[in-house]
């Protein structure tokens, strides 16, 4: 079953059992003229904020197709804290658009970029609609019912001072970090991480978002990595370099699994 996405009216609830919903003219063009849609057939509609419409094709006028309402519900797993949440230096060309599109497909929430010492100029806000659009259709694609929001850009320092119940997580290259050992100065492996939500450590519980934050390709300044170090944990994810696509998919991929863990076992819903 394909997945589509409606705009519902701010505020409104989700359309019930009978109900009729009319999709945007993109949207009403994949499923008419891409899919070839026949009166009857599934379709999966989700409004980017957890919630999901099972419906059927029930016909078009003026080239809008309408759907018929068979049961909604919201998507608690989307709900549930913590969220998960990307802050990144932003990467050259089509790498940052790449990394994007697949952070949705692992999980994250929300996606903040980062103005660094040493990242790339703000593209801009047309870029920024780009950036939307992608991972809209990220989310169509990975079957979420969860569009990640793309924040304005900050400072490390504004975003610790924006997430006062946040858990932060950075990393570092390895010949920034002598010792990786989890001996209690904050540096932690995967395996140590993964061993402390298995058990429900309190600090990972407590927390309402999971911020992995990823340096630009010219890595970080010494002042940015120690700020945001002394904010959290300092995390190895394996003895090489990575880019800075590498390191955000490497970690979200880790702090998706962290999250999981923690939604299992009965993490309060509510974003």
């Amino acid at each position: 079953m394909h997945t589509y996405h409606f705009d519902p009216p701010a505020g409104a609830p989700l359309p019930g059992v009978g109900d009729e919903v009319r999709l945007d003219a993109e949207e009403s063009h994949h499923l008419l003229h891409v899919m070839r849609a026949r009166p009857g057939d599934p379709v999966r509609l989700v409004d980017g904020r957890a919630g999901v419409v099972l419906a059927e094709y029930a016909g078009a006028d003026a080239g809008r197709a309408r759907v018929l309402v068979r049961a909604s519900h919201r998507d608690v797993s989307e709900l549930a804290r913590p969220r998960l949440v990307l802050a990144c230096g932003v990467a050259k060309g089509k790498r940052f658009e790449a990394m994007l599109e697949q952070a949705v497909e692992l999980g994250a929430h929300e996606i903040v970029p980062l103005q660094t010492a040493r990242g790339e100029v703000w593209p801009g806000e047309g870029r920024r609609d780009r950036w939307r659009t992608l991972l809209r259709g990220a989310g169509k694609q990975s079957g979420r019912s969860w569009t990640p929001e793309l924040s304005a850009p900050v400072s490390p320092a504004a975003l610790l001072a924006a997430r006062p119940g946040a858990l932060f997580f950075t990393g570092a290259a390895r010949d920034r970090v002598r010792d990786w050992r989890d001996d209690g100065d904050g540096r932690c492996g995967p395996a140590a991480l993964l061993a402390s939500a298995a058990v429900g450590a309190a600090d990972l519980r407590a927390g309402g978002e999971l911020v992995w934050c990823v340096g630009p390709e010219g890595g970080w300044e010494d002042a940015e990595l120690a700020l945001l170090a002394a904010a959290g944990r300092t995390l190895r994810l394996g003895p090489h370099r990575l880019r800075t696509g590498t390191a955000a998919l490497a970690g979200l991929a880790l702090l998706s699994a962290v999250r999981e863990m923690i939604v299992d076992a009965g993490a309060v819903p509510g974003v």
